[in-house]
């Protein structure tokens, strides 16, 4: 019988070696909601051999139209999110440690809850949160990928600590909330986060194999309504990152 990842393996720039990497690899998901559930499920079932799961909130109704790793009943029991998940990704693939943590992060407890990452994907749903995480990821030197939303539109940003600009370097002023362009003002199409989830994991998978050629250079953004891809490249910097200290 074939192996379970040997459609993958056949793959030929990850390969059978690539597999290995993720096997033992770590993936830290800060957000497990619509583009978190989405990156995290997909990482899950490549075969990356430890993921650990971010996240306070409980499921809710109005979650369940983009946020694939929960159902009526986990609203109805409101258990954490990062439990629910756990178990289903669990069950998608028992070979993996899934480790759940209802806990917000913060600038004081990120050290600790991104401590052997490999790699961070970000499921945040607020412009503060990912400002600690990037400042987080750039002290700790932890390789992470960045995905915002809002209506039909999205952005997407990988971020290498010392190898290139950080989420800060794109974006100087920390955003002032509450955001002109939010969910909470302009809602979210369904489809959105999972295609915005399945680009965050694909460069993830990338990082952990090592694969840095093939990796995102500067900033995707995604149209949904109608449909439009569009990469923006890095334009340089006249003054040093106040996060990274860096111009590039």
């Amino acid at each position: 019988m074939a192996g379970r990842y040997a459609v993958q393996e056949r793959f030929a720039p990850l390969g059978p070696e690539g597999q290995i990497r993720l096997a033992g690899s770590m993936a830290v998901v800060v957000g497990v909601g619509a583009l978190g559930g989405h990156s995290a499920q997909l990482l899950a079932r490549a075969g990356v051999g430890r993921l650990r799961l971010v996240d306070p909130d409980r499921p809710t109704l109005d979650n369940l139209h983009r946020q694939v790793l929960y159902d009526e009943l986990d609203v109805a029991a409101q258990a954490p999110k990062v439990e629910a998940a756990a178990a289903r990704l669990s069950a998608a693939n028992s070979g993996i440690a899934v480790e759940p943590v209802a806990e917000a992060l913060e600038a004081d407890n990120a050290a600790r809850l991104l401590d052997g990452a490999s790699v961070v994907l970000d499921g945040l749903d607020n412009p503060a949160g990912r400002y600690v995480l990037n400042r987080a990821c750039v002290s700790l030197g932890i390789p992470w990928v960045h995905a915002g939303l809002a209506g039909s539109s999205g952005q997407l940003l990988v971020v290498r600590p010392g190898k290139g600009p950080c989420l800060q370097c794109w974006a100087p002023e920390e955003p002032r909330e509450p955001l002109k362009h939010s969910v909470a003002t302009h809602g979210v199409l369904g489809p959105l986060p999972a295609v915005l989830g399945a680009l965050q994991a694909n460069e993830a998978i990338k990082l952990l194999a090592g694969a840095g050629d093939a990796l995102l250079k500067g900033m995707l953004l995604v149209e949904l309504w109608p449909p439009r891809f569009r990469e923006l490249a890095w334009p340089g910097a006249s003054a040093p990152c106040p996060a990274c200290g860096s111009r590039f």
